[in-house]
């Protein structure tokens, strides 16, 4: 169905959270079915399950379904930072993966068992994946850069006996010593893992312990070979992402066979894809959900998909002359690397030719006015998309759905408001346009994920349900307009009291980074020496010399203030871009910075300190 307008695009989202089985059960053809569901749900919110009866594989719908018509189609191209290139066809994927569910299966991998993936973006990241998904077990994801007792302890969450791995990667012109990271892990920790496949890529200056450690090149079947796959029901898990909790537990993430089909319907909403044509740039790390993407909706809807090693700051250039070089239509990627490419400077954008680009889709935090702007001014035949999405949920929040029509892009907000998300106040009231809130979600989404180890689903209900029960809560606060645009204002946790009200530090953030002269800015409430304080720090962009008063002069002029300003070169952030504004709270009041396993670079914490100090 098109939509054309931002009305009838409303129209549509209230029909559907009007009659949302109506809506899921034909939405369950965004797959195909080795045995078609019989019904649509059983059970209440959030013990419901989805798509009753139903059995199929994501490998089976990735590539044996789609074979004969598009065998000699780039399904992937593989390329890393310095330039190297390689194409893979739809048929080297299916001899690949097939190679390798072969090696799986002989290791013992069955239906319903875990494998773990340490790995880079590699060509064999997806044949793992695949071939995971082709025997009907579970992919356990994990980033690089976790620390060895965190990672431990999600190999012992996970319960995976067999680990895939590689020697080394390489990010920012650096070598990442994968294998001698794992070899660390496994002799101070205690976890399952029996056998460790680590892929060489032509390296050997690494070691292999013996009954343990199996070299991939080395015991690959060397020839053409078929693994029939498995049937799974639409309930069983396939995917577990593991997300930095609070408590010192993992919390696992698991999404099941439900949540291939809704978040398939929802990335061709948001993205606008065109089947069989578009070439699609995911950029993410193995370890994050956003990467699924990769192995299931690219692959199914015939799609050619970017695999890149390597980090796009690397050489400012680099962005642009990836979308050059294979005619990229579409990008999806985060909110601080857009952030990025403006602290580049035109050069990130322009050094390439980038007229096959249709679409961005930004994603992790809303994006702020003045990337924006930058943007469309720079690219003004771009789309510039907004999604926001929640790992639990598996499905858009808000987006702007340009898959569905044009609509107005509101600078600032996270686009239209999705199936169920409301607003509530303290007593999980409902409030209308305009009045600031907490966010929460309907419970009625084949795509929201479980809890891995949480069988009867009670610290589920602990961690997301009790604080506003028949709801989800994201812990993020904001507001709606009147046309249902979503505002997100920050993390609850982030609030911050500002002359009696409750300012966001995305308020504050949106002002600051909307001077042409500012990069990024992160914004933080602290405590200290009993009283409340209001710091900003400050990323001024590439060659620009820009001072606290200057800055102080600026948030006057818009109506707001803060007590601390700090001129630094970077923010702390995840694997995945997302700034960690905790550990700026934690360094200013001098308290435990707790875990820092999902933070790119440990560095950036003596910068930080040193300029606090000073």
């Amino acid at each position: 169905m098109e939509l054309y307008s931002l009305s009838k695009i409303r129209k549509f989202i209230k029909e559907v959270e009007e009659n949302p089985l109506k809506f899921w059960w034909e939405t369950r053809k965004m797959i195909k079915w080795i045995v078609k569901p019989k019904d649509i749900a059983e059970g209440d919110p959030p013990k419901i399950k989805w798509y009753i009866g139903g059995k199929s594989n994501i490998c089976w719908n990735a590539i044996d379904v789609n074979l004969d018509e598009n065998k000699d189609k780039v399904a992937f191209y593989y390329m890393n930072e310095n330039g190297f290139t390689k194409a893979i066809t739809y048929w080297d994927l299916f001899y690949e993966v097939n190679r390798v569910s072969y090696l799986l299966k002989e290791l013992g991998v069955k239906k319903g068992d875990t494998v773990s993936l340490l790995m880079p973006n590699i060509p064999e990241a997806l044949y793992f994946a695949l071939a995971i998904y082709r025997l009907g077990g579970v992919i356990a994801m994990h980033y690089l850069g976790l620390s060895p007792q965190t990672f431990a302890e999600r190999l012992n969450d996970s319960g995976s006996k067999i680990l895939v791995t590689a020697s080394k990667g390489f990010r920012n012109g650096s070598e990442i010593r994968i294998k001698d990271y794992i070899d660390k892990v496994l002799s101070e920790y205690k976890t399952p893992v029996e056998k460790v496949i680590v892929v060489g890529r032509g390296f050997s200056d690494f070691n292999l312990v013996q009954n343990r450690d199996l070299l991939y090149e080395d015991i690959v079947p060397k020839g053409k070979t078929y693994v029939k796959p498995e049937e799974i029901e639409s309930n069983d898990p396939v995917i577990i992402a593991y997300t930095s909790g609070t408590t010192g537990k993992p919390k696992g993430i698991y999404s099941s066979l439900a949540y291939i089909v809704a978040s398939t319907w929802a990335l061709k909403a948001v993205l606008g894809f065109r089947e069989r044509e578009d070439v699609i740039w995911i950029l993410s790390d193995l370890g994050w959900l956003t990467w699924g993407g990769n192995i299931h909706f690219i692959p199914q809807k015939r799609l050619t998909g970017i695999i890149f090693e390597g980090f796009i700051g690397h050489k400012r250039e680099l962005f642009s002359r990836v979308i050059e070089r294979f005619n990229v239509n579409l990008v999806w990627m985060p909110t601080t690397l857009l952030n990025m490419l403006k602290s580049l400077g035109e050069e990130s954008i322009k050094a390439g030719d980038v007229s096959s680009l249709r679409l961005i889709l930004n994603t992790g935090e809303p994006l702020n006015p003045g990337t924006w702007q930058w943007l469309r001014e720079n690219m003004p035949d771009v789309f510039i998309a907004d999604s926001y999405w929640m790992t639990e949920y598996g499905f858009p929040i808000a987006a702007t759905p340009f898959g569905l029509g044009e609509i107005p892009y509101k600078p600032g907000s996270a686009g239209l408001k999705f199936f169920g998300v409301k607003v509530v106040d303290d007593d999980g009231k409902p409030l209308p346009p305009n009045q600031k809130g907490y966010i929460v979600l309907s419970m009625l989404n084949p795509a929201m994920g479980r809890l891995w180890n949480d069988p009867d689903m009670e610290r589920f209900i602990k961690i997301y349900t009790s604080r506003f029960p028949n709801y989800v809560y994201t812990g993020d606060y904001g507001f709606y307009d009147n046309d249902g645009y979503l505002y997100v204002l920050g993390r609850v946790d982030d609030i911050i009291l500002a002359g009696g009200n409750r300012v966001g530090t995305m308020e504050i953030e949106g002002i600051l980074v909307s001077n042409p002269n500012i990069a990024e800015a992160a914004v933080v409430g602290y405590n200290t020496n009993n009283s409340y304080r209001i710091a900003a720090f400050i990323v001024p962009k590439a060659g620009i010399n820009i001072s606290v008063d200057s800055i102080r002069n600026y948030l006057q002029d818009k109506g707001y203030s803060v007590d601390d300003i700090f001129i630094v070169r970077r923010l702390p952030k995840t694997k995945s871009a997302k700034i960690m504004r905790r550990l700026l709270r934690a360094l200013l009041s001098d308290e435990q910075l707790g875990d820092i396993s999902a933070l790119d670079d440990i560095n950036v914490l003596n910068e930080l300190r040193a300029i606090i100090n000073k």
